[in-house]
């Protein structure tokens, strides 16, 4: 089973957000590659590189400390990380907002585990789930 570190209005899909094509303020490749150095920070222990990319409201919601613990607690039995599988990228407009879900499956030596990272228009993560 997964945790629930923060699902934000922008991962809320089954709450009548619609998904959507990406809006043209995004880039499919950018958001790829940020998201799989996301993953690559997390797995080399570097919390605090990935804690600067949250916006700040995510800041607060979600703390360096707890942050590391659920990184710990949702993978930590995972072994060593070995590939990524696949990356899915997908737009969501809520409240006249544009932002972008990107889904990363990660394979360890253990488990596959499934990174979910949302972003704002400014690139800023306001959003994440792991499980």
């Amino acid at each position: 089973m997964g945790i629930f570190i923060l699902l934000t209005m922008v991962l809320l899909a089954g709450c009548g957000n619609q998904t959507m094509p990406l809006a043209e303020v995004f880039q499919q490749e950018q958001l790829e590659q940020q998201t799989i150095q996301i993953v690559d920070w997390l797995n080399a222990g570097e919390y605090e590189l990935v804690y600067n990319t949250f916006r700040e409201d995510m800041k607060q919601a979600l703390p360096l400390e707890e942050l590391r613990s659920a990184c710990a607690e949702t993978y930590g039995g995972a072994g060593n990380f070995t590939q990524i599988d696949s990356t899915m990228v997908s737009g969501q407009e809520i409240e006249e907002e544009d932002y972008a879900v990107v889904m990363v499956k990660a394979q360890y030596e253990k488990q596959i585990v499934t990174f979910q990272v949302g972003y704002d228009a400014d690139m800023q993560v306001v959003g994440l789930y792991m499980k």
